[in-house]
């Protein structure tokens, strides 16, 4: 009944001349003056749309109207020819300009236009507009898809700006005083920051703990994150935040046998797919030959009948200090997986002189000091996209947050067996080990702990430890512990955590997963005006993850009901075959081909970091050969910031961005960390589980 009710709207619109668009993916900017409009309140619009014009080729919009300036630019992925926002309600009371796509608009639309509201598009966005009118701000508990949206109230007079639950796509703003500004990107604010900019202390700490800037904080004092399932409301009162939605572990409603579950989720990850094709511009798997890249490949080869599917494959050269790992492609399993399901297959092997003349454009486009090395085989991705024509990418991030996919969730076991030993008798043993200078305390000791309190998540580089003896060691540069970072809107979630692996996880949902993994992708991706699709995100996945007990995620690794779930649907090789880790070789491009130019950009005296790691850089590059692994990734997050520093459009004298007076005193004899003999100098994973010390 339903489908024939959407033909008879289909041949309704072409009648009536409508424009039929669903996706629009773009860069978004507001202006809201709190007192009065201002001359240069368009021009100041404009300025921040042309900043991200990258994300917007297509098009752009803008629209002045009493306090209000608002406006995008458009990537054109559905309707190519029409979809230009601001989009407007009948009696143009509201006004939206929206990043993303709404999955379940179709649904809404017929329950709108049955409730006598009248489109003027069938743009999937159009349907906020409608629901706004129908249920104020609750109606972002209606929407699923992914968005960033503005939308401003002319009866209200307030800017009503929300962002996606898990945050896959960005929003920041600021107060300039006289005005609030909104943008999809922190570099469209910069510039308007009318003094010096200054960086943020608790920002710089929790970056050398994560290796990105975590939750509403950002790197630049002044400038914010709309967190991920909030929304807030800017007027000449100030701004005010919600959460309209928090990853909430739950108890299953219905207990299935486990042949069951693996059923119903893999119905769930192919609707999922299904529904995030994008039927009018030629679109790629990002293809890595592992599990959750073939399953995608698998699905969407369901439902595309006779067309050709693309994958896109990036890899490295072996570096020529490879430091005893063998691995730096996988090529030749993504090859496998391409001919098996019968893919174009476009790929690159990269080599460390082409990634080293690519960093420096790679750091600008992150927008954020993120210091993950899979940001340059995404970038190579990206940009073979385009080269290709292809405006869509489909990607399978998020799955191992939401099932335990990451090794460092087996320690979670590891830590249960261990505090079955009393604890005054791990405390000894820990000294003893400490003493001795043996490995082993770090477990020992996380066995003593909460998981709050030592877990700095997957992707984590510098220890607490580490960070008091690069950073100071006074309580002001010591930093949050992981834990300060939930926040009260959190409070719900964090209780319903009801083990150390879904304490974990938590973590990683509200931290990693939007602030490195999501921000890096949209920004690396956009950078190219290419749209990146994460469908196991999709709401109702993320649903049964939280609801799904933890022995079916983590049995002797992770993601058992995943792989359960995927049987007979990817090939058996596929299925059993181990994750694979680190595989970008940063720490012997370091030591090897990139040695020159990393020194250089650490080591001079225009080093914008110089004052701030002083002597620790050099004595990590002075690190002997078993050292190197662990030395590298933490030289790669020094980098990562100075070259941010270095290209970002900062009003100001970037070498005083550290004062002297605001970092302590060190004394020349600094010490290099050890790698942790259970790390093996294998996995990042691994060596973000284990406490180091300075030795």
């Amino acid at each position: 009944m339903l489908h024939r009710v959407r033909r008879v709207l289909d041949d309704v619109a072409r009648q009536m001349g409508l424009r039929k668009g669903q996706c629009w993916m773009c860069g978004i900017a507001a202006i809201v003056p709190k007192i009065h409009p201002f001359p240069q309140q368009e021009e100041i619009l404009v300025e921040m749309l042309d900043s991200m014009v990258h994300r917007g080729p297509d098009g752009h919009g803008v629209m002045r109207k009493g306090h209000l300036a608002l406006g995008m630019v458009r990537l054109a992925i559905v309707d190519l020819e029409h979809g230009m926002q601001p989009l407007f309600n009948e009696d143009q009371t509201l006004t939206l300009v929206c990043n993303g796509e709404i999955y379940n608009a179709d649904d809404l639309r017929t329950s709108l236009i049955k409730s006598g509201h009248t489109f003027q598009t069938f743009s999937d966005t159009e349907v906020i507009l409608h629901l706004y009118e129908e249920k104020g701000k609750e109606c972002l508990a209606d929407l699923e898809g992914i968005f960033a949206f503005a939308l401003w109230d002319e009866k209200e007079q307030e800017l009503f700006i929300a962002r996606d639950r898990l945050g896959v796509k960005p929003l920041y703003y600021m107060d300039q005083g006289a005005y609030w500004a909104i943008a999809s990107e922190m570099r469209a604010l910069l510039p308007l920051i009318d003094e010096a900019v200054h960086l943020d202390r608790d920002a710089v700490t929790a970056y050398h703990a994560y290796r990105f800037t975590p939750r509403e904080q950002t790197m630049v004092k002044g400038i914010y994150r709309l967190l991920p399932g909030h929304y807030a409301v800017a007027s000449k009162a100030g701004m005010v935040h919600h959460a309209y939605w928090t990853p909430v572990f739950a108890t299953p409603i219905v207990k299935r046998n486990h042949a069951d579950q693996a059923v119903h989720l893999r119905s769930l990850l192919f609707h999922a797919v299904k529904s995030q094709h994008a039927e009018e511009v030629k679109s790629a798997v990002l293809l890595s030959g592992g599990l959750d890249s073939t399953a995608i490949l698998a699905m969407r080869r369901e439902f595309l009948g006779n067309r050709e599917d693309c994958a896109i494959t990036v890899a490295f050269e072996r570096p020529k200090r490879h430091a005893e790992r063998e691995e730096y492609t996988e090529m030749s399993e993504a090859e496998r997986v391409a001919l098996r399901f019968g893919a174009q297959h476009l790929s690159q092997i990269v080599s460390a002189e082409e990634a080293l003349e690519a960093f420096p454009r790679i750091i600008q486009d992150l927008d954020e000091p993120i210091a993950d090395p899979t940001a340059i085989p995404l970038w190579f991705a990206a940009k073979l996209a385009n080269r290709h024509e292809t405006k869509v990418l489909y990607s399978g991030e998020g799955m191992d947050e939401l099932f335990a996919g990451y090794s460092i969730y087996g320690h979670e076991k590891v830590l249960r067996r261990m505090r079955m030993i009393p604890s005054p008798l791990r405390r000894a043993l820990r000294n003893i080990l400490l003493r001795a200078d043996l490995p082993g305390a770090g477990v020992l000791e996380r066995s003593l702990s909460d998981v709050e309190t030592w877990y700095q998540g997957v992707g984590g580089v510098f220890t607490r430890a580490e960070r008091i003896a690069l950073l100071g060691g006074d309580e002001s540069r010591r930093g949050k512990c992981p834990s300060a970072f939930y926040g009260e809107s959190l409070d719900k979630a964090k209780h319903s955590a009801s083990s150390d692996l879904q304490r974990m996880m938590l973590l990683d949902l509200v931290t990693w997963l939007p602030d490195n993994t999501l921000a890096k992708s949209d920004k690396i991706t956009m950078a190219h005006s290419v749209e990146m699709r994460v469908p196991f995100l999709n709401q109702e996945v993320v649903e049964y993850a939280l609801a799904c007990p933890d022995h079916l995620k983590w049995k002797r690794e992770g993601k058992e009901i995943v792989r359960r779930a995927l049987e007979g649907v990817i090939p058996e090789e596929v299925l059993r075959r181990k994750k694979v880790g680190f595989n970008v070789p940063v720490s012997a491009w370091i030591f090897g081909e990139w040695n020159s130019y990393a020194k250089a950009m650490l080591l001079s005296d225009d080093a914008v970091t110089r004052t701030l790691y002083e002597h620790r850089a050099a004595h990590l590059f002075d690190a002997k050969p078993s050292q190197q692994e662990r030395a590298g990734r933490l030289l790669f997050a020094m980098l990562t910031l100075e070259l941010w520093l270095r290209y970002m459009p900062m009003r100001a004298e970037k070498r005083g961005l550290f004062h002297e007076r605001e970092v302590a005193h060190y004394p020349t004899e600094r010490r290099i960390p050890r790698v942790d003999a259970a790390s093996g100098g294998k996995s990042d994973q691994a060596v973000a589980a284990s406490r180091r010390a300075w030795v």
